[in-house]
């Protein structure tokens, strides 16, 4: 469960590829066709002749299965490694770019994106990485995320705004999806009952940080697309295109003032409703699966460390989360697919992205605990202390 991938994606590639075969040709310039890879994910690297391509995962959500391809196409066209994002995105590196288009045509026959993943674009959108699991969630707003996602990578003015536009859903107030820091942010709310988000707007990190305003104390959740579309087109419509450095949302805020920009937001909120576009079309998490696995028996003090330091309960009773650290957010190939190998019977909900570049598995019952101590421990990368008494955060951004 994750996003849909819209129908003409498959011809965008055809497009990006034929801009690609021009310019390997010398008939186009590669200013020109920066701008036109850029938005697809794709990154020039620093070492000639190598590229990027940045894979979307809304919320880091993504199946055995979608790992497995993922470092089958890393090992086929680009290096030995995948890289988990501190935006719960992954990186296939050391691509020619001949095989850019290819690469990202065979992530397409597995559900899975590069659209989006830079450029003046709607980025991954974040959601809290134990959303769905969580005992102190308000409730998982995973859905919504996926939702949002689908609905707007199949909008063409998703592709052209002002600058980067940034969406995070938190599931509690602990804001652990960073919703604040986000240009818009949602927080899970309920209120009589009712399922619903307070909304935080023109808040991000970089150059002149600033936390995000409030926008809405709350709003039902089927006006999440609404409320959204209404601020990207604010972006869209006002947002600076000459210059860079102050071109984010939250500039805009700072330069028009608070007055203003909620004016000019309500009058596109008003114009969205009255266009009466369909809320989110929400669908539910399947539940958890029991896989047909032999558990393994281990009492030993290697596995209780493990077990303190990288096991959490859920809240569905029995079931657990485990942190994977991975270091320095790169995750051998091989180790990808054994890893996926393991976890296919455990269903599609097992795997999400985190912001420090981990994985962590969910809905693992207890009897098989010793089962994930056992591969996690022989996967190289992977393998227990000392190299799991902690993570590095690597942006690999001097790279690009």
């Amino acid at each position: 469960m994750s996003y849909q991938i819209p129908a003409d994606l498959a011809s965008e590639l055809e497009e990006l590829d034929g801009y690609i075969k021009h310019y390997l040709a010398g008939e186009l310039d590669a200013a020109t066709l920066k701008v036109r890879r850029v938005p697809f994910g794709c990154y020039e690297q620093r070492r000639d002749g190598s590229y990027m391509v940045r894979i979307r995962t809304t919320g880091g959500a993504h199946t055995p299965l979608q790992l497995r391809a993922m470092a089958v196409i890393a090992s086929r066209y680009g290096s030995n490694s995948i890289h988990i994002t501190t935006r719960q995105e992954f990186q296939i590196h050391d691509i020619a770019l001949e095989h850019v288009v290819p690469s990202m045509r065979e992530l397409l026959e597995f559900g899975l994106a590069a659209r989006g993943g830079g450029g003046n674009t709607v980025r991954n959108i974040l959601i809290s990485p134990g959303a769905g699991v969580d005992p102190d969630e308000v409730f998982d707003p995973s859905p919504y995320a996926f939702a949002l996602t689908t609905r707007l990578i199949g909008e063409a003015d998703s592709w052209l705004l002002p600058r980067k536009f940034k969406i995070a859903f938190a599931n509690s107030p602990a804001d652990t999806a960073y919703a604040g820091f986000n240009d818009l942010g949602f927080f899970a709310e309920l209120r009589d009952g009712r399922r619903g988000f307070r909304v935080y707007v023109a808040g991000g990190l970089g150059a002149r940080p600033q936390v995000g305003h409030l926008l809405h104390d709350f709003i039902p959740a089927d006006e999440v697309y609404a409320v959204t579309t209404a601020v990207k087109r604010l972006f869209d419509q006002h947002g600076n295109r000459k210059n860079r450095n102050t071109s984010r949302l939250r500039f805009l805020w700072n330069s028009l003032g608070e007055p203003r920009f909620r004016q000019l937001y309500e009058q596109h909120l008003q114009l969205v409703r009255a266009e009466g576009a369909p809320p989110l079309a929400i669908e539910e998490p399947p539940a958890a699966i029991t896989p047909a696995l032999t558990p393994v028996a281990d009492d030993s003090p290697e596995f209780h460390q493990w077990r303190q330091r990288y096991v959490e309960p859920q809240k569905q009773p029995g079931l657990f989360s485990v942190l994977v650290p991975v270091f320095l957010g790169n995750l051998g190939t091989d180790e990808a697919v054994r890893l996926a190998a393991f976890l296919a019977p455990f269903g599609d909900q097992v795997l999400r992205a985190t912001f420090g570049q981990n994985l962590r598995l969910r809905n693992i019952p207890e009897a098989l605990l010793p089962n994930v101590f056992h591969v996690v421990r022989e996967i190289g990368e992977l393998a227990s202390a000392p190299r799991l008494l902690g993570n590095s955060i690597a942006c690999t951004g001097a790279d690009t």
